[in-house]
């Protein structure tokens, strides 16, 4: 503790042992002094062990790595709160490009990238967070080497206007699947319990460059978890999807399939791989047992050759069908084009009944 003599010599500033001494509102106050943890948890430690070896390897640089690094820096630089340039050195954006890299396991970058400024900001339709489901729909991912980082607190109460600081990552980088992001189960993962109704939370996310590690500007939303959507107050419908699991032909007619109707829309998205050996050009399967959401009806995609230089592009109609004989099924049937015995087929077309 440090004394500070006056007049009356009556004040201490500083620390002694278990107590802390300061001056509020003239007045000396004596506390018990805050004790910090050094205790760490296991991702705590990881991300640390991490972020040390990168610190690291910078060192390990040649002085004309160096020097590139140094010029990403200055571009690199952001504004600060008063206005002046925020300090960045070149050892900062070397830690802070391989961290956001490693975070979704991509190697070290020794030399320093491109400078870019231009990754776009996430684009959604909709964003629930309901105690069944966190799920974005309609997310417009830029590219393929773009991914989502989500942030998200635990429950709050709803009277709590900012809990920015208490958020975490939910995922480090998390590709959409046809527009949609579930967060669900990374969430539970995460915090060991589901959102419950009622309380508040708060969440940051924005699009990460796997390529080169840049990032986008982070977007914020706060919302009491409900039933409802937090952009148009909808109740969530999930997609109707049909894949090759739920297949009960064991002919290995179809090597994998997804098709999936858009939900609030008479829209149909298709990938498959076809190995129709021997057989005429259309086929069907009926399923295990009837799957929830099904309704008859068929559309027209593309398809191509898997194996053929050309790709020998060709059209296939895909139908959903409750046969009399074989209940609940869906086939592929060649309409034009070309058509080889193993096929990709994929697009996404309107679902006519």
């Amino acid at each position: 503790m440090k004394a500070l003599p006056s007049i009356a010599f009556n004040e201490f500033k500083g620390s002694a042992g278990d107590v802390t001494a300061r001056v509020s509102k003239g007045r000396q106050v004596l506390s018990a002094r805050s004790m910090h943890s050094s205790s760490k948890t296991p991702a705590q430690a990881v991300s640390r062990n991490r972020l040390s070896k990168i610190s690291r390897s910078y060192k390990k640089l040649s002085d004309e790595q160096m020097k590139a690094w140094a010029v990403l820096a200055e571009k690199m630089k952001g504004i600060s709160t008063f206005g002046s340039p925020a300090e960045l050195t070149p050892h900062n954006a070397f830690v802070r490009i391989n961290s956001n890299l490693q975070m979704v396991g991509e190697p070290l970058m020794t030399d320093a990238p491109a400078y870019m400024n231009d990754v776009p900001e996430v684009l959604y339709d909709d964003l629930w967070i309901s105690p069944e489901v966190i799920i974005f729909t309609g997310l417009q991912q830029p590219s393929e080497s773009h991914v989502l980082v989500f942030k998200m607190s635990p429950a709050l109460s709803p009277g709590v206007s900012s809990g920015w600081g208490q958020t975490v990552i939910i995922t480090p980088g998390l590709a959409p699947d046809w527009g949609d992001a579930d967060l669900t189960t990374l969430y539970t993962s995460v915090m060991g319990v589901a959102p419950e109704a009622g309380k508040k939370y708060f969440c940051e996310f924005y699009w990460l460059d796997k390529k080169t590690g840049f990032t986008g500007e982070s977007m914020t939303i706060s919302a009491v978890c409900k039933e409802s959507s937090t952009a148009y107050a909808q109740e969530y419908v999930p997609r109707v999807q049909f894949t090759e699991k739920m297949i009960a032909n064991e002919e290995n007619f179809n090597l994998g399939m997804d098709l999936e109707l858009s939900r609030g829309s008479s829209i149909m998205s298709v990938e498959a791989l076809l190995n129709i050996n021997d057989v005429a050009s259309y086929f069907h399967d009926p399923f295990k047992e009837k799957p929830a959401g099904f309704v008859e009806g068929y559309t027209m995609v593309y398809s191509r050759s898997s194996e053929r230089p050309d790709f020998k592009p060709g059209l296939i109609s895909v139908s959903l069908e409750d046969d009399y004989y074989k209940g609940p099924s869906y086939g592929f049937s060649h309409r034009a084009g070309g058509w080889e015995d193993k096929v990709e087929v994929f697009g996404t077309g309107a679902f006519v009944r």
